[in-house]
């Protein structure tokens, strides 16, 4: 890729917690992995999702994949469907959002965009 890849840090919809979308296309052939940016960033490690999302059968059922990690200062779960990218945290949301959003431009690769807080109220 030779443009630099959109991203925003949003609240959830009717929400308060942050989450990251990617806003380019993540199923492009040249598109870098999120997940192997953010293990190397974060010296993450993926483990078992605590509700089962990343069983195989989910992800056929739903047409998405999930994925769970924890790092030294929290966990995240990797959301990829067909239509995006996103990436969450339930548990010390702002720092672990942070975090990411400091990883994915810490590459170089990537762009913050502005966001409308109101627009997802």
């Amino acid at each position: 890729m030779t443009n630099l890849i959109r991203f925003r840090v949003r609240p959830e919809f009717h929400g308060s917690d942050l989450l990251v979308e990617v806003l380019d296309d993540h199923r492009a052939a040249d598109f870098p992995s999120i997940a192997a940016i953010l293990q190397d960033a974060l010296h993450a490690v993926e483990v078992p999702h605590p509700d089962g999302l990343d069983e195989p059968v989910v992800a056929l059922f739903h047409d998405r994949c999930f994925s769970y990690w924890t790092y030294a200062r929290g966990h995240y779960e990797i959301d990829d469907d067909i239509w995006g990218l996103f990436v969450t945290a339930s548990s010390d949301n702002a720092s672990v959002i942070a975090d990411i959003e400091s990883a994915l431009l810490s590459t170089g690769k990537f762009v913050k965009e502005y966001v409308d807080f109101r627009k997802f109220e």
